[in-house]
């Protein structure tokens, strides 16, 4: 069962968020990123006030879009100036889209494989509940051994996601979910999970929980 968190405002969710991947920042470890507004307005103000990295800290996101690596739709594009900021984008596993699909999400299952301390995951989820690149029941309920899959988006693009099997590696999971615009979904998510994406991917995970805002 998701364990909820939930915040006075906004500001206070993203301020706690800020507050906690700093202190995973500075001890060695995994790290899984997620794309989205929310998530991208802790890693700029985390850009503008650097901090401390430790040197066996691994960063990598949970999905990618199939298009060029300077793309404004590549959410790696958009990590950048982060990982510059903090001085890691050398220990930041990047999928590579100039591959077709399919060798993409091989090749960024084998740099996901060695990882063998994911201590921190943060996920966003979408108004239909989608989160991490799943968009059907199908896709979040994948149960092989796989770390990636390579799905078609709802948007016309081509997509890769790491998977189910990859979040039971992941220690603690944080699906962040601020704004009245999720409300409808975010209560579909506690009082339905079975029936959106993101409740099925992680309705058997130990140790998840959701960060919602009350204003």
């Amino acid at each position: 069962m998701i364990k909820t968190r939930i915040f006075e405002t906004t500001d206070l969710l993203v301020s706690k968020t800020l507050e906690l991947l700093r202190k995973t920042l500075a001890t060695p470890g995994s790290l899984m990123l997620s794309g989205g507004s929310t998530p991208y307005a802790v890693y700029n103000q985390l850009a503008a006030t650097p901090c401390p990295v430790h040197p066996d800290r691994m960063i990598f996101l949970s999905d990618e879009r199939m298009v060029p690596a300077d793309s404004p739709r590549n959410n790696a594009a958009n990590l950048m100036p982060m990982l510059r900021a903090l001085e890691c984008e050398d220990r930041f596993i990047r999928a590579d889209t100039s591959l077709p699909v399919e060798e993409a999400a091989a090749r960024f299952a084998d740099k996901l494989e060695p990882l063998d301390k994911i201590d921190l995951g943060f996920l966003g989820m979408g108004t239909d509940g989608h989160t991490a690149g799943f968009f059907t029941p199908e896709q979040a309920n994948l149960k092989t051994g796989a770390l990636t899959l390579h799905t078609d988006r709802p948007d016309g693009l081509q997509g890769i996601s790491v998977t189910p099997a990859l979040f039971q590696r992941v220690e603690r999971i944080i699906l962040l979910v601020p704004g009245e615009s999720k409300r409808d979904i975010t209560d579909t998510l506690l009082n339905e999970p079975e029936s959106i994406p993101a409740g099925i991917a992680l309705s058997d995970h130990p140790h998840a929980e959701l960060w919602i805002n009350i204003v």
